[in-house]
């Protein structure tokens, strides 16, 4: 990048010599090859017919050195002319070799004057990157910025400004060789590591010159996981070892709308997000396989990594957009935590090949942008209500790289957190702030419609719509159908929707029931008992007849006292009321007058929906296998413990680098200031990969900790790997925590003296449940590792390869806790089952297995009041997660309250 830059002066000085030095050097030596005065006839016959005595070769020579600058300052004029007017060079024949050297030579110099230029005065230049061939946004953001995600700064640093070549940068997706891009100062997003004593106001004065700015560095770091497992909510309660990132401007201004200043929307467009905090530990096994030698499949809250996964500029993949995508994965969770509420101590839930419904939904989620609008249009309803201003209709919201765009159907004054960038369209505020707990959804029709150019998403509502007919196929329309269906069913803002599908959508009926109704035709759906306090939107895939049009009109018009929102069907000839919308769906795309420009669709096809829907019902009901190592695990209310004996002394791990994952991750043992602050996370990651995969090949590595579509490169691997082993550096034999690679260990891994909380865990878990009694005090020793959730600290996008290690972990302790809580209350010791309990639920927040105990234990020890509120909790819990409780839980708290056994 640098390198270009200097050369640029170099490069500026040939061409200029090109284009003086021949002329001005022929003119002045002009009578070495020249007469000193005009020959007449009779002297030129004679120079051409006596001996040449070298001057007439040396004058043809000169001759031909002057057609050849000619030609080549012919070819810089042409090259300089197309570049400042975008226009094509015309290929000269006979110029080829000139246009090539005037093309290479430009090249240099527009490349190096233009990254100079792009580099303000003072003792920080710009940096600039020079585009190559196989370049990206993506890969230029990871390699110079050391995210992908921050692919989206670059664009909007560079998108417009001319390049040498005369074009500009308009579509992310569309970079030229030669092109200078600007990045952003690593200032931008500077970070440091708090020392001991340290208060924010001093690092304020030492690192901003200004105490009074400590504010700017607290806002900017609120909330963030950090190394020491705090997260930063108080001013004054910053902590040794903790990453804060520093403000750059007295002010940030917003620029960009809601991407470019609210903190939600932030973590797609702005610096790398903080990945764990440094993390405790002993030599891990190698982790279990999963049962029946399945492949883990990835599972929610660990969706792809965004800093690496969200290597497209699209929020669509495969027709599917990034809102529906996130709403399903969402599902999916929701249903197979459920399904562990029912797991039984001992056992673990086969987990099944992850299929290809699901690898798409993971390439595209954007679950930030789905709980930004949320929580966005809330908070409008909110404040709508609170000013006693009505809510404005809605025409269409776009999502995308600038943010969030609103487009109202009349002009109206902006209510907050809202701007108006015109009279009928709102932006996301710079200040914006989106309050926790908002108002209800206020457009529970909103739905993501396909994208547009560049990927932004469209949605419309379909109340405003009230009708939209579909022109094309039957299969097309289908396809729509269902998209819609399933994006309105998984929306958050729909959570009241209720879809009624006509002949179409049976087996999405089958699986989503409180959201979906089948009925074969438009009779029995317009006939059907439409419950009055939700909000209905009936999708059809066969046309209307007459009679259909004139009842549902009846019922959108509130004639029926029935909320019908909107109605979606394929074109019935001419039948659609007055005003209703129009989709051609056989093209590519189809222009939409609520956006105002051409719309790509988004679609689910059949045999999608139908994988989704297997999808589904296995995770409602997944299979149930024993595991070996844990088949003393008690079932419940059975079993005599040994008699409890006095306590060993909890496990002290070793003062050496170690790894704690029974919690928040964090690393210990090593110094941070010692490695680049933005490299942190990084190598803790890398570590704890190593150091629970043993013998990972670099191939691994590479996948793992990049994605699919861009994993690490052999360079970016071997240098993170090097300074992991330089940062660590050796224990007390001498031997690196990080060895080389040799043939007796084959692939990578941390050196036996590391130490790892969860291999230690395993050792004494094991060795508890060894014997049919089992070992209390190796059992109280194990849970006494635990500190919370597994990888609790992990950001959403970091840490995907954990997936199953934080199942198998998180099952692990369950077990274990369990175990512990039934043997104390049967040795009559209830203090310590319910201390038991509650460590165990400090990983698993929400085991009814605990919970179970738990009620148990305060039931034994008379408080009827802690069982109510115990209940009461766990009620409250489950219903903020969308859960259900198991029956036997039901019929437990119904029994202890009742006083029946």
């Amino acid at each position: 990048m640098r390198t270009t830059a200097l050369r640029a002066p170099a490069a500026l000085a040939v061409l200029l010599a090109i284009i003086t030095v021949p002329p001005v050097a022929l003119w002045h030596f002009r009578s070495v090859y020249l007469p000193d005065h005009v020959p007449n006839v009779a002297e030129a016959l004679a120079w051409l017919t006596t001996e040449d005595n070298g001057r007439l070769f040396l004058l043809l020579l000169v001759g031909a050195g002057f057609v050849a600058w000619l030609q080549l300052v012919v070819a810089i004029a042409l090259e300089l002319f197309a570049r400042v007017h975008g226009a094509t060079v015309p290929h000269l024949p006979g110029f080829g070799w000139a246009q090539r050297i005037a093309t290479a030579l430009l090249l240099v110099v527009l490349t190096g004057t233009a990254a100079e230029a792009a580099e303000p005065a003072g003792d920080q230049p710009q940096p600039t990157h020079v585009v190559v061939p196989g370049d990206s946004l993506t890969k230029i953001a990871a390699d110079e910025l050391g995210s992908s995600t921050r692919y989206r700064e670059v664009f909007d640093l560079n998108h417009g400004r001319r390049q040498p070549d005369g074009r500009s940068l308009q579509d992310p997706s569309r970079l030229r060789p030669g092109w200078i891009l600007q990045l952003p100062h690593d200032s931008d997003c500077r970070e440091i590591v708090v020392r001991p004593g340290q208060t924010l106001s001093q690092i304020a004065r030492e690192q901003l010159g200004d105490a009074g700015r400590y504010r700017e560095i607290f806002d900017l770091n609120r909330g963030r996981p950090q190394p020491s497992g705090r997260p930063l909510e108080d001013v004054d309660s910053i902590h040794p070892g903790d990453i804060l990132r520093l403000p750059t401007l007295p002010k940030q201004h917003g620029g960009g709308g809601a991407v470019a200043a609210n903190p939600h929307l932030a973590a797609l467009t702005s610096c790398e997000p903080a990945g764990p905090p440094p993390a405790v530990g002993s030599q891990p096994a190698k982790p279990p396989l999963p049962p029946h030698g399945h492949t883990p499949a990835t599972e929610r809250p660990s969706p792809r990594e965004s800093s690496t996964a969200d290597d497209s500029t699209s929020f669509v993949v495969g027709g599917i957009g990034g809102l529906l995508a996130a709403g399903l994965l969402t599902a999916f969770a929701v249903r197979r935590r459920q399904a562990r509420q029912r797991r039984r101590p001992g056992h673990r839930i086969r987990v099944p090949k992850q299929g290809t419904i699901e690898r798409e939904l993971h390439a595209v989620e954007v679950p930030a942008t789905v709980e930004v609008l949320d929580r966005a249009l809330r908070t409008l309803s909110r404040a709508a209500r609170d000013t006693d201003v009505a809510l404005p209709a809605l025409r269409a919201v776009k999502l995308g790289s600038h943010g969030l765009e609103l487009r109202l159907t009349d002009a109206c004054e902006p209510i907050a957190p809202f701007t108006a960038a015109t009279s009928s369209e709102w932006t996301l505020s710079a200040e914006a702030e989106l309050e926790a707990t908002a108002g209800p959804a206020p457009y529970p029709t909103l739905v993501s419609l396909g994208h547009i150019g560049g990927g932004d998403l469209v949605l419309i509502d379909l109340r405003q719509a009230g009708v939209v007919t579909l022109k094309g196929d039957r299969a097309a329309a289908e396809a729509v159908l269902l998209a819609l269906a399933w994006d309105l069913a998984v929306a958050p803002w729909a959570e009241r929707t209720v879809l009624t599908l006509v002949s179409f959508g049976e087996s999405s009926a089958a699986v989503r029931p409180d959201r979906f109704r089948y009925f074969e035709n438009w009779d029995d759906a317009l006939h059907q008992d439409f419950a009055s306090e939700a909000t209905h939107v009936l999708l059809a895939a066969a046309p209307p007849g007459a009679e259909h049009v004139r009842r549902s009109t009846e019922l959108l018009d509130g004639a029926c006292a029935v909320d019908l929102a909107a109605v979606v069907t394929v074109d019935g000839d001419g039948l659609s009321p007055v005003g209703a919308w129009r989709l051609e769906i056989g093209a590519s795309s189809t222009f939409v007058a609520a956006w105002g420009e051409e719309v790509e669709l988004q679609k689910l096809t059949p045999s999608q929906v139908e994988e989704l829907v297997v999808a589904l019902a296995s995770a409602d009901d997944p299979v149930q296998v024993p595991v070996e190592s844990y088949r003393n695990v008690p079932p419940e209310e059975t079993g005599v413990p040994e008699p409890l004996r006095p306590l060993e002394p909890a496990v002290q791990l070793p003062p050496r680098p170690a790894l704690q994952v029974l919690g928040p991750v964090r690393l210990t043992g090593a110094d941070p200031g010692k490695v680049e602050a933005k490299k942190l996370n990084r190598l803790v990651e890398l570590a704890a990969f190593l150091a629970l995969h043993p013998g990972a090949t670099a191939d691994e590595i590479s996948l793992r900790l990049g994605t699919d579509a861009q994993p690490w490169s052999a360079a970016t691997r071997q240098g993170y790997i090097s300074r992991l082993r330089t940062w660590l550096g050796r224990d007390a034999t001498g031997n690196p925590y990080v060895p080389n690679v040799d043939a007796r260990h084959g692939g990578y891994r941390m050196s036996e003296s590391f130490g790892c909380d969860w291999s230690v865990f395993q050792d004494l878990a094991l060795r508890g449940l060894a014997r049919p009694e089992v070992s209390v005090p190796d059992l109280q020793q194990a849970l006494d590792l635990v500190h919370g959730t597994p990888f609790g600290n992990v950001p959403a996008g970091r840490y995907a390869w954990s997936s199953w290690l934080q199942r198998e972990m998180t099952d692990s302790i369950v077990d274990v806790a369990h175990t512990l809580a039934d043997a104390y209350q049967k040795a009559g010791d209830l203090p310590a089952a319910r201390r038991a309990a509650m460590r165990g639920l400090q990983a698993e927040p929400v085991s009814e297995i605990l919970y179970r105990d738990l009620l148990r234990t305060e039931y034994r020890a008379g408080n009827l009041a802690a069982v109510r509120e115990t209940a009461d909790k766990l009620s409250a819990l489950a219903a903020s997660l969308e859960l259900e409780l198991d029956e036997e839980t039901s019929a437990l708290v119904a029994s202890l309250l009742s006083g029946r056994k």
